[in-house]
């Protein structure tokens, strides 16, 4: 069975480091990464994800930005998008789903759970479909 691909979208190299071994070797999924939003843009022309993790605090794009433009386009609106970021109050996280993300998930995180929660949304997002 194919493994399921995850985009992910974070500027810090460690914060990378760690998504990997969580997603990878604990998930079991594939991922790629991007440094900004414009470069997942990039990412998600050539290839269609099961899932987008983006942060929000990024350059040249931030995550706000990358989501809206992805949900605004009728072949990536359907691609579940969900926040991974520090900032995280109320306001920032109504935005974010109000721009379309499916959920946010607020650093720094657990492991286990991360996993679980990202299992739990792809099982989501397939039964919707």
């Amino acid at each position: 069975m194919a493994k399921e691909m995850i985009f992910v979208a974070e500027d810090e190299q460690d914060i990378q480091k760690v998504i990997k071994v969580t997603l990878k070797y604990k998930g079991g999924f594939e991922v790629k990464f991007a440094g900004n939003g414009l470069e997942l843009l990039d990412l998600v022309k050539e290839e269609k994800p099961a899932l987008i993790i983006c942060d929000v605090m990024m350059p040249r794009m931030d995550g706000y930005e990358a989501c809206r433009t992805l949900k605004a386009q009728p072949d990536t609106a359907s691609i579940p998008f969900v926040f991974l970021t520090a900032k995280a109050q109320e306001k920032e996280i109504e935005e974010g789903l109000a721009l379309g993300a499916i959920d946010y998930i607020k650093k720094p995180f657990e492991p286990d759970e991360f996993v679980a929660k990202v299992k739990g949304l792809l099982g989501n997002a397939s039964r919707k479909e």
